[in-house]
């Protein structure tokens, strides 16, 4: 019988973690105030004097009673946004739910755990009603890119008298993977809007911008006539559009350090990861289609939009390897896209073209 009773106990307080008690101000004082209560009752053994104390004792005792009553049975979710940038505040949706049958909760307090850094918001609930969820959101923020774990929830009150704070910790793990930052890019250097076709160099082809007006040849398209060009000149026009081959890009980066990374150099290589996400994200607004090399790896982004999560995602993951001693890297195929190359702040001077049409550096403003 004592072997199952104590199986019983063992169980039970494996369901229930164990509470941590921390004093408030006023519980310390009450406290105080008991002891010396209590001190003269024993000296003078004045029976009013043990009244007075036998009534601060039960306080305690009620507020330990209730404040465990306002813990228990409380479930408490976490709903993560779906996509997260570093730098960007996000809401952070919190559910509890009491599954007690006829009491309420009071004064309940979450706390979520994050791994690696304090969490500094906190969900309050003034009454959480028997049988019911109340749901409640807190605003944060992610300073760095890449996968951020939650360990759990801790759930505190000061129910009834608040003379103690009683906590209890809840394991929920779950993890966000956080993308990189993205900065605005309103202006390219001139070479590279010129490159772009987004200045004024003009070149005749299959697009539907606007170009020039020349006579008419044979076999070409009719749909493309100026009508009233035709009519007034009285002979065929014909209306040029702008190439379409500079609507495809291509961006590199570079994952290879050719020494061990300290804080500096850490700064400048999430520096480039940042750059080279907003420059992603510029030219797919923009109507381009991306080609994205890192490393090994190469990810196609569409001007609809399309790929563009999951090459953000991959960003978000990258880590760089060291490597003394790497040759300079040169641009990938296929011809007829403009590649560029995002580089890093150096000692003294950029990294070489090599084939890159331009270099964009993590330490200069773009625009």
């Amino acid at each position: 019988m004592s072997v199952s009773i104590l199986a019983a106990l063992r169980a039970r307080f494996k369901a229930e973690p164990l509470r941590r008690l921390r004093f408030t101000r006023e519980g310390r004082a009450f406290v105080g105030l008991t002891l010396g209560v209590g001190f003269g009752a024993i000296n003078t053994g004045n029976n009013l004097l043990y009244l007075v104390l036998g009534m601060m004792l039960s306080l305690i005792i009620v507020s330990g009673i209730l404040s465990e009553l306002t813990l228990r049975h409380l479930r408490v979710e976490r709903a993560l946004p779906a996509t997260v940038y570093a730098g960007r505040p996000f809401l952070t949706n919190i559910s509890v739910v009491n599954s007690k049958r006829r009491v309420s909760s009071f004064s309940v307090q979450i706390e979520d755990v994050v791994v690696g850094h304090a969490q500094t918001k906190r969900c309050f609930f003034l009454k959480v009603p028997a049988r019911a969820e109340q749901q409640t959101s807190y605003r944060s923020e992610c300073k760095r890119r890449g996968v951020h774990a939650y360990r759990g929830f801790q759930i505190s009150t000061r129910f009834p008298f608040g003379f103690f704070v009683k906590i209890r910790t809840v394991e929920a793990a779950s993890e966000i993977l956080v993308l990189p930052r993205i900065h605005p890019v309103p202006n390219l250097p001139a070479n590279v809007r010129a490159r772009l076709g987004e200045t004024t160099r003009p070149r005749k082809g299959s697009g539907r911008e606007f170009h020039g007006l020349r006579p008419y040849r044979d076999g070409d398209d009719l749909r493309d006539v100026h009508w009233k060009r035709s009519a007034r000149d009285g002979r065929l026009i014909l209306r040029e559009f702008e190439t379409e081959a500079g609507r495809h890009v291509g961006l590199a980066l570079d994952l290879r350090v050719a020494c061990p990374i300290d804080e500096a150099l850490d700064a400048d290589l999430e520096a480039s990861v940042d750059l080279t996400a907003s420059l992603v994200v510029h030219f797919s607004e923009a109507g381009y289609d991306v080609e994205l090399q890192l490393g090994e790896e190469r990810r196609s982004i569409g001007a609809d939009g399309r790929g563009l999560i999951p090459a953000l995602r991959a960003l978000a993951l990258l880590k760089f390897s060291i490597v003394p001693d790497a040759p300079p890297l040169s641009a990938p195929g296929p011809t007829g896209v403009s590649w560029f190359l995002v580089g890093r702040r150096q000692a003294e001077t950029a990294p070489a073209k090599n084939g890159f049409e331009h270099v964009f550096m993590a330490a200069e403003k773009v625009g």
